[in-house]
């Protein structure tokens, strides 16, 4: 087991952001794949978003213990700081384009229920739906035939064109469920301030009132902004976060329990593994041992 987890600041294998001088990176399915035998071990990227689209085969998608059979046709989100991993076989077709988050702070600040999607893992089936799987795939071949053609404005087209099919993919999630009650943008926007304040302070966490003081607002209004969101308090986020982080750790390091902890800012392990416990229903102990089932 290595002793940290592996995280490419590039595409997987390689630590060099992929992006030449744009933000968009397309790449057919089979380059990488082929090249490490089908089997791409788990790892992150802080800073990356990929979009996967799959359009035949058979292929696994890893992650946190769960193995997570794609459905093609169909279209992966793998948001930023997400441990994925694939066990493909070598039929699988498709097609990713990897994405720097920081390309879309805009686009997210002025849509923030889209960010809220986008930050999750997940994926979008279309059997049955071979319409509006085309209508995606058309969006992809634009954005491709934009990469390799020098037009004018080619970034703003690029921009554009993402946009609208990030758009596609949060429709294609509305109409699969149950609709909920929207929070307002506003609402939205802080909550998703929230969340990225906690992943890029996740080893020196703060306070819910430093967080809302970062954020210009009274402890009590952040959490009633996370209760409207998705039910839990401003420290239950913060906890999932931690948890989540955690759980990474346990599965793809050598680090002890009291490393992880100290890692993860807990000033005792022991408080660390009863929170764990709470959240997840299994010691940190027993967790790890869990990958070896």
């Amino acid at each position: 087991m290595p002793t940290r987890l592996t995280n490419f600041e590039g595409l997987y294998g390689d630590n060099q952001h992929p992006f030449s001088d744009g933000f968009i990176h397309h790449e057919l399915l089979e380059v990488r794949s082929r090249f490490y035998d089908w089997e791409i071990a788990e790892h992150l990227h802080t800073e990356l978003i990929q979009v996967f689209f799959f359009t035949s085969g058979n292929g696994v998608l890893l992650s946190e213990l769960r193995r997570i059979t794609l459905n093609p046709p169909c279209v992966l989100l793998i948001p930023t700081n997400t441990l994925h991993g694939f066990a493909f076989q070598s039929d699988m077709e498709g097609e990713v384009f990897t994405i720097a988050e920081q390309s879309l702070d805009a686009f997210f600040k002025s849509m923030p229920q889209v960010f809220l999607e986008m930050s999750q893992l997940n994926q979008y089936r279309f059997e049955g739906h071979a319409e509006a799987f085309a209508d995606l795939q058309w969006l992809k071949k634009k954005i491709s035939k934009e990469l390799n053609e020098d037009n004018p404005e080619k970034r703003t087209q690029l921009q554009l064109l993402l946009q609208l099919l990030l758009i596609s993919l949060y429709r294609t999630q509305q109409d699969s469920e149950i609709r909920v009650p929207q929070a307002n943008n506003r609402t939205l926007h802080y909550f998703n301030t929230f969340q990225k304040l906690i992943r890029q302070s996740i080893h020196e966490l703060k306070t819910i009132q430093e967080y809302a003081t970062a954020l210009n607002m009274t402890s009590v209004h952040l959490n009633r902004i996370c209760q409207s969101v998705v039910k839990k308090s401003a420290l239950q986020i913060v906890h999932d976060h931690l948890i989540n982080e955690a759980k990474k750790y346990l599965l793809n390091t050598a680090y002890s329990l009291s490393e992880i902890s100290y890692t993860l800012n807990f000033k005792d392990p022991a408080y660390f593994s009863r929170l764990f416990k709470k959240q997840t229903g299994h010691s940190p102990g027993q967790f790890r041992k869990m990958k070896k089932v």
